[in-house]
This record gives C-alpha cells, sequence and structure tokens, in this order.
C-alpha cells in the first residue's frame, strides 16, 4: 500500500478508534511491514558499517535503535487495535489467537526495551552494532512468519466459504 492508499483506508500508522473489517486489517498491516523493513534495511546498513569501524555520527547504531523501538512499538499497538475485535468474535480459536499476540508482542516488546535501554546507557557500546544486525534480522522473520500466516489464515477462510461452512470470517482476508 502507498502512502496514498494508507490515506484512502484512513489508516496508515494511526491505530483506528473503531474497529476495522479484517480486509482493512491486513492491508493496514502489510503497508506498515513494508514501511519497517524500509527503516529495517537502513539500521541493518548502519550497523553494518559500525562493524566495520565506519560507522557516523558515533551514536548513530543507538539512534536507530531508539527509533526502531518507536516504531516498532506503533505497530504492535496497531496489530492489537484491528486484530484483538476480529480474533475475539472468531470462536473457538479467536481467544487463543489473542493470548499468542499479545504474548508474542510482550516478548517483541521486552527485547526491544532492554536493547533501548542498553543503547541509552552506553550509546557508543561496540556490540550494540551485532545486536542491532541480529534484531533486523529477527525482526524481518517474525514479520514473514506473521504474513505466511495472515495467508493461511485468508486461505482457511476461503476454502471454508466455499465449502459453505459459516467460520467467523476473520482470516484477514483481503
Amino acid at each position: 500500500m502507498k502512502e496514498s492508499e494508507a490515506a484512502v483506508t484512513g489508516l496508515g500508522w494511526s491505530a483506528p478508534i473503531e474497529p476495522v473489517d479484517a480486509g482493512t486489517a491486513r492491508r493496514g498491516i502489510l503497508w506498515q511491514h513494508a514501511q519497517i523493513r524500509a527503516f529495517l534495511e537502513k539500521a541493518r546498513a548502519v550497523a553494518d558499517l559500525a562493524l566495520d569501524g565506519k560507522v557516523s555520527p558515533a551514536d548513530a547504531v543507538a539512534s536507530a535503535i531508539g527509533d526502531l523501538r518507536s516504531m516498532m512499538e506503533v505497530h504492535l499497538t496497531f496489530e492489537e487495535k484491528v486484530l484483538i475485535p476480529l480474533f475475539n468474535v472468531d470462536f473457538p480459536i479467536g481467544p487463543r489467537r489473542v493470548a499468542l499476540l499479545l504474548d508474542e508482542h510482550k516478548r517483541q516488546r521486552g527485547v526491544l526495551a532492554d536493547l533501548h535501554l542498553e543503547a541509552r546507557s552506553y550509546p557508543l557500546l561496540p556490540t550494540l552494532a551485532a545486536k542491532l544486525a541480529f534484531l533486523t534480522s529477527w525482526l524481518l522473520t517474525e514479520m514473514l512468519e506473521e504474513e505466511r500466516s495472515m495467508k493461511k489464515m485468508k486461505d482457511d477462510d476461503a476454502s471454508e466459504k466455499a465449502d459453505g461452512a459459516s467460520g467467523g470470517g476473520h482470516g484477514l482476508e483481503e
């Protein structure tokens, strides 16, 4: 979704006040993932330069970590605002999906908070670059897995509809 497409859906980075349909939620999440991927590429480049001793300014790694934490906090909040209402009405598996989502987000927030605290306390610490490089890879993998899961839920929902079953319809279809 391009910037203009984000404006059309009314989402972008803003968590909606009112519940949204599954297709809008999915498009919003995928749009944010594209933005996060672009940032992760830049953050990884900063980490790689720092690992080679060529980063400028000296606190660029610490700054990238802080920016990444802020971006991810907005994204995680967005996901919770759009997905939890959809999952909560999708019985019997929806409440379990909520628990898994919240557990995953708690873990991600913890990793980001710990690294950000370290970056604020010791912004020139040489190991921050290696940790940032790892973090970028980890978050990219997490997003890919989430996107596969959304596609599977979408495919499962389409299969249920084709079979005439009445599922919750919250497979994040478009």
